[in-house]
């Protein structure tokens, strides 16, 4: 190998290192960004959970997520009015009191449109499921609370759609 073919190999080598990196940390830039976590107590947990619960009104959740079987409460609507642009995800650790909140974009869902899986091991707080839906499937609910359960041990899981 000449003294040339080694320079250009290595810049070669070095531009995709600095790709790598770069990719890196824009992955994990999007990730923190979709991530939000909050210390607080109980009662200010309560009311934010209640505040999403409330536009939904008297319309339960989709999905009830308990020991055993996973259940669809309801089926979907035949054609939903529009088209969802985020999943949100809220969750509150008694243990820890801390909020977190997760806003998954569609657009990223959509890019696999394979099998959602929702699954928990039993743990310490007793609680296990495991279903699988399909972006789609979520999708024919349009705007809608697909999940609101609580774990034995006082967390708290909240998952809805707009």
């Amino acid at each position: 190998m000449t003294k040339k073919q080694k320079t250009i190999l290595l810049a070669i080598v070095a531009i995709a290192g600095v790709l790598a990196i770069a990719v890196a940390g824009a992955g994990i830039w999007i990730v923190r960004s979709l991530v939000e976590n909050v210390s607080m107590n109980e009662a200010a947990a309560t009311r934010s959970f209640d505040d999403v619960r409330a536009r939904f009104g008297d319309s339960g959740p989709v999905v009830t997520l308990r020991d055993g079987p996973v259940l669809l409460r309801r089926p979907p609507e035949t054609q939903p009015a529009d088209t969802l642009k985020t999943l949100h995800i809220l969750r509150w650790d008694r243990g820890a009191e801390r909020m977190s909140r997760i806003d998954l974009p569609f657009s990223l869902l959509r890019m696999r449109d394979g099998l959602f899986r929702l699954k928990a091991e039993p743990n310490a707080s007793g609680l296990s499921f495991s279903t699988s839906l399909r972006v789609a499937d979520i999708e024919g609910y349009g705007p809608a609370l697909l999940v609101d359960d609580h774990t034995p041990n006082g967390d708290r899981v909240l998952i809805w759609s707009d």
